[in-house]
């Protein structure tokens, strides 16, 4: 009987392939155009614009056709084939990874393929949609109160994030040891300018972070929430329409967000702030 060839390895990102990465990266593969390309690949093509290419390994390694990026917190955001899922498997088990966010038919294979034992389960990915707006409609207005946030909001914003965690089904209600760090990330997502609220009777009552922003690569929206009362009230659509709108005029090429594929009001929302979903994404947590 004559054994099956012996899958491709992968490897890690060499100098040399670095630009052929970017160009693949740029068209997904060959699957989407130049424009919405870029966007479904900003985290990975920010990535390797800041000089991050050592966290890059590329499948097969001679002529890549998906890479698996790795980044500094735990987190793996693969692209491409998905027959990759089994070479990127076992660097994803030497990671030690913590979230996992990708297109789903990768992202699946490699959940897929992920080595597991006697007390070891597959990790669960849950659908999300993926969003993108290249050009926003003028509506709907910007709501009252919107604004930047301030340092004297960051209590408030560390609040909605821990209640954000568990209502996004992140996991259990934080632990009152873990809230200075919730606290350091929103301080410094408010130094950065890449922290929005809305005001309402001169208290905060709705959040909106930044977690990209790439004047070549556009901008990632994350972190949305409304405090339960004011919902169903349009803030979430106009803020989220305002956010991509100024960026959009600031010469940004996209803006884009992953939510949630049972949000529906999240979802119509997006949609009303001229979103268009691009298909689905799986988030995994470990």
């Amino acid at each position: 009987m004559t054994a099956a060839p012996a899958a491709p390895p992968a490897g890690r990102l060499k100098p040399e392939l670095e630009q052929h990465a970017v160009w693949l990266l740029e068209r997904d593969f060959g699957r989407l155009e130049r424009p919405d390309a870029v966007l479904a690949n900003q985290v990975l093509l920010d990535a390797l614009d800041r000089g991050e290419r050592e966290r890059f390994l590329v499948w097969p390694a001679a002529e890549p056709r998906a890479v698996l990026y790795i980044s500094t917190t735990g987190t793996l955001v693969p692209a491409g084939d998905p027959g990759a899922g089994a070479a990127f498997a076992g660097a994803a088990e030497r990671a030690g990874w913590r979230v996992l966010v990708g297109d789903a038919s990768i992202s699946e294979a490699l959940l897929d393929s992920y080595p597991r034992g006697l007390f070891r389960r597959r990790a669960h990915g849950r659908e999300q949609r993926f969003m993108t707006v290249r050009t926003v409609p003028d509506e709907p207005a910007r709501p009252s109160g919107f604004r930047r946030a301030t340092y004297e909001d960051v209590p408030i914003l560390t609040d909605f994030a821990c209640a954000l965690h568990v209502e996004d089904q992140m996991g259990p209600p934080l632990a009152r040891s873990t809230r200075p760090a919730v606290r350091a990330r929103m301080a410094d997502s408010v130094a950065r300018g890449l922290t929005y609220v809305v005001e309402r009777d001169r208290r905060v009552v709705a959040k909106f972070d930044l977690s990209l922003h790439s004047r070549d690569r556009g901008a990632q929206i994350a972190g949305v929430f409304v405090s339960h009362d004011y919902r169903g009230l349009g803030i979430t659509s106009g803020a989220v329409a305002a956010i991509a709108r100024d960026l959009l005029a600031d010469g940004l090429p996209g803006v884009t967000l992953h939510v949630r594929a049972d949000n529906v009001p999240a979802i119509a929302a997006y949609r009303r702030a001229g979103f268009t979903d691009r298909g689905s994404w799986t988030l995994a947590l470990r």
